[in-house]
């Protein structure tokens, strides 16, 4: 069975309000029953002792058991709700004003007598029924002596059998049909009140949850469905809640649309990689295929100019490949960072010797003359040497001939150090700046060489990179005077 969580509330309490209410129902009735024998109590406990003071049968010690009977009756009929007894110094029953046949005890127990004459018990103090074998109501009583000796007690139910019949008869009548029908009452206006409270408590708990059926029927989209406006400075939890999970949705919304965008530049880049491919794989396939089908009608300088050509394609291809599984890794969130502490210097320095080739070859020079050379700092070794490497041949690229590339290492606080690879180059043109970290982007000043062709992916790889070594990179640059892209490394 589906019940709301309303009915479950309503249920819940409602059985908690019977069950609280028949316990006062109950203690009530308890307390007054306590009250009510008390105040009997205290009013009769003078009453055997003045049977006793006053009645010449009991005051010379010597029973007439026949006339203490009919004392007892004569008694009984002036007070039908007492019952009288008289008892051995043992607390045997001698005689008593009751018909024989309802009597069910012979001894009454002494020590409530005793709590009572010597006023050792708080009232009320209950003594033996004779007329139960366990039951016990309350007494007044007091001993009985001959000169010095105790000859017995004189035991007077103050409550009897009649008085508790009759009682019991007129609250059926009066007073429990009131109790019952206030109870009912209150009940019914309590139900009403809390049915009240609990629809007001869980009507936005209704509305929340209809947004979220209604937005999961839409694919967990809010852009087709009307939402409720929530009060974002209430107290209220589920007014709270209603708010997060606007938050939530319009995140989920803004990730769906990332991850649209990013699909569509996944399969831009796809195309265009697959034609960077294409091309390689063409040229050396030709190549190639002239070779095979025409060696014997070339010369040798052409033999050599074709395999110098395929060469120079299979290796563009390897390094285009090569870039691809790179970033493919990356992305892919496998690639793991191992921090280590090294002297930045001495990694910066086996760097610019790798390059000497290569700078002296275009003509370019390739400066690096740091004024401390003791900084140590805690990144991935490996990872950066392959994020400098990139910066520079970026720099490299885009650098004429006659140009100079600056490599320089600033401390710009005690604990943080700045890589700057500063070139002489074309420059970027400021509205493409934010573009140029995307992958495969060409600036429209890019420099073409005939005999390099740029595949746009070293950029992108440097700073995914640097984003797994937790810096960030920042550019500068201004068309025909040159570039400066740098970032920042934690010093030991």
């Amino acid at each position: 069975m589906n019940v709301s969580l309303y009915q479950k509330l309503a249920i819940t309490l409602t059985a908690l309000f019977i069950f609280i209410a028949g316990v006062f129902f109950y203690w009530g009735k308890h307390l007054e029953e306590q009250t009510r024998f008390e105040s009997q109590q205290r009013l009769h406990l003078s009453l055997a002792p003045s049977l006793v003071r006053d009645n010449p049968l009991l005051q010379q010690g010597v029973y007439d058991y026949k006339a203490l009977k009919n004392l007892f009756h004569t008694l009984m009929v002036l007070g039908p709700a007492f019952e009288f007894y008289l008892l051995d110094q043992s607390g045997k029953i001698l005689t008593y004003s009751a018909d024989r046949s309802l009597v069910k005890r012979d001894h009454i127990s002494l020590k409530p007598i005793e709590n009572l004459i010597q006023y050792r018990h708080p009232l009320p103090v209950y003594g033996d029924d004779p007329k139960h074998q366990t039951r016990q109501k309350i007494f007044s009583a007091t001993p009985i002596f001959n000169g010095s000796t105790l000859m017995g007690y004189l035991y007077v139910i103050v409550a009897g059998e009649r008085y508790v019949d009759t009682y019991a008869q007129v609250q059926k009548e009066s007073k429990v049909e009131v109790s019952l029908v206030m109870l009912a009452i209150g009940l019914l206006a309590l139900f009403i009140l809390m049915l009240w409270l609990f629809r007001n408590i869980t009507s936005p708990i209704r509305l929340l949850n209809i947004e979220m059926t209604l937005v999961t029927k839409q694919g967990f989209s809010q852009k087709d469905v009307s939402l409720n406006q929530w009060n974002e400075h209430s107290k209220n939890e589920v007014h709270q809640l209603g708010v997060m999970f606007h938050e939530m949705m319009g995140h989920i919304d803004c990730q769906f649309e990332k991850l649209k965008r990013v699909d569509l530049q996944r399969k831009t880049l796809l195309a265009e990689i697959s034609h960077d491919l294409r091309t390689p794989l063409a040229s050396l396939h030709g190549y190639l295929e002239t070779l095979s089908l025409k060696q014997n009608d070339l010369s040798d300088k052409q033999k050599q100019a074709f395999l110098a050509t395929s060469l120079k394609n299979a290796s563009q291809l390897k390094l285009l490949i090569d870039q691809i599984f790179e970033l493919a890794h990356i992305e892919s969130g496998h690639v793991s960072i191992q921090n280590e502490q090294f002297n930045v210097v001495e990694v910066l320095y086996d760097i610019v010797d790798k390059f000497n080739l290569s700078t002296k070859a275009k003509d370019i020079k390739l400066i690096f003359d740091p004024t401390r050379h003791d900084i140590i700092v805690v990144s991935d070794i490996n990872k950066l040497e392959r994020v400098i490497t990139n910066l520079i041949e970026n720099a490299l690229r885009h650098t004429p001939a006659g140009g100079q590339i600056a490599l320089e290492l600033l401390l710009t606080s005690e604990r943080r150090c700045q890589i700057s690879i500063k070139d002489s180059g074309v420059g970027i043109n400021p509205q493409e700046l934010s573009q140029i970290f995307t992958p495969r982007y060409q600036a429209t000043n890019t420099m073409k060489v005939s005999h390099q062709k740029n595949i746009g992916l070293g950029l992108s790889i440097s700073q995914k990179l640097l984003n797994l070594m937790g810096s960030q990179i920042a550019v500068e640059s201004e068309l025909g005077v040159g570039s400066n892209f740098s970032f920042e490394l934690v010093v030991a």
